[in-house]
């Protein structure tokens, strides 16, 4: 797992409050988290992979898994203009 570069974790990551996690999808398409600070600071050094939580009680699947498409779209029209030539 790699974590988001600088413009990355600007653009590419979403911060739930809901969660305490920044979410974003590794180069391979992988939904990643890591904790994240009341003041907004992301821990990078405790990212995880969403696919590995064990514990999912009290987890609002509706809430992640609406994370999760907002970032495989948002991932997908980045790649539609890459593809374009845009």
């Amino acid at each position: 797992m790699t974590t988001p570069n600088l413009y990355e974790q600007m653009f590419k990551t979403i911060l739930s409050l809901n969660f305490g996690r920044t979410f974003w999808l590794d180069e391979d398409g992988n939904f990643c988290s890591a904790p994240t600070y009341k003041n907004g600071d992301t821990d990078w050094s405790q990212a995880d992979y969403v696919s590995e939580w064990t514990d999912l009680e009290g987890v609002n699947l509706d809430s992640l898994f609406k994370i999760h498409k907002r970032l495989v779209e948002q991932d997908t029209i980045e790649n539609s203009h890459y593809y374009q030539g845009a």
